[in-house]
């Protein structure tokens, strides 16, 4: 058993718009929180005039008064309440892997030891293409992905330094076969240290290196340390009443944003499309959490 979790990833287990108070209203865990002072800050304010978050439902403010909301019920905190256990929830909306990597070796390095053994790793692996650089101007480490989106306030000269690395750095094939590396590097960790561990995944790595790439670590390998990830992977379960629903060929999946999409847990599908994100609900986090829950029941405890 275990005492304690320790969590990371990016926004799937942070609760992207958990804390958006204009969704509470479609969920029974939220239904009845008081919104009144926001409701009248929105009234105060123009829609004609003004595109934030008190004028237009889908404006993503990463923290607010409602943060609380998000720490209870995003799915990582909903496996830490299952077990009755203290959970350290270190994700965060646009988490790469190399922060994931960073952080969770940070984690242990500071951990006594003994402790360690009686603490769950919950690590979700973030989709691929994103990365973390630590600027001295701002003095800590700044999230960003390949497209234009700004969300972890970067300065514009450091922002712009990011899409250099883009267009000069980037390839896929090579990042994945990095990711691998560094989920290698972690899982011999964990073994040495006798740690629990459990992976989500949000990407498979190997999906965006060609079979005939050999370059820095064979195919083969890659084929390897994918194979291992799985194994220690929450499968995601589809409903028997899907029409995607195979018993043999189609009844699971490793990808859990494959998985949101195809059971419908997203914000959109929560709200009737009033809200435009796709990423899992507030009900899509507990549904997420029973998978790892069942998971966890039959491979860690």
């Amino acid at each position: 058993m275990f005492s304690k979790i320790y969590s990371n990833g990016c926004s799937f287990m942070w609760g992207h718009h958990h804390n958006n108070p204009w969704y509470f209203k479609y969920f029974d865990e939220t239904k009845d929180i008081d919104i009144s002072q926001f409701e009248n800050e929105c009234k105060k304010r123009s829609w004609q005039n003004e595109n934030t978050q008190y004028t237009n439902q889908n404006v993503f403010k990463p923290f607010n008064e409602f943060d609380w909301v998000r720490e209870k019920f995003n799915y990582a905190a909903r496996v830490a309440e299952n077990y009755k256990v203290e959970i350290i929830n270190e994700s965060i909306f646009g988490g790469s892997l190399n922060r994931l990597f960073r952080k969770t070796l940070n984690y242990i390095i500071n951990s006594d030891k003994e402790e360690l053994k009686n603490t769950l790793l919950l690590l979700e692996i973030p989709p691929i293409g994103r990365d973390e650089m630590y600027f001295l101007s701002q003095e800590r480490y700044c999230n960003f992905v390949s497209g234009d989106d700004n969300f972890d306030f970067i300065t514009e000269e450091n922002f712009k330094y990011t899409r250099e690395f883009y267009k000069m750095c980037f390839d896929i094939q090579t990042s994945a076969k990095d990711d691998l590396a560094k989920l290698f590097t972690l899982i011999d960790l964990f073994k040495f240290y006798n740690v629990k561990y459990v992976f989500i995944q949000t990407n498979n790595r190997l999906h965006s290196i060609q079979k005939n790439n050999n370059k820095y670590i064979e195919y083969k390998k890659c084929e390897d340390i994918q194979y291992f990830i799985d194994n220690n992977s929450v499968k995601f379960l589809l409903d028997t009443s899907l029409n995607t629903y195979h018993p043999i060929e189609n009844y699971y999946s490793y990808d859990l944003v494959w998985w949101i999409r195809e059971q419908k847990y997203s914000f959109k599908d929560a709200t009737n499309e009033f809200s435009l994100d796709g990423h899992n609900s507030i009900f899509g986090s507990k549904k997420i959490a029973e998978q790892i829950i069942n998971h966890i029941d039959n491979f860690i405890v």
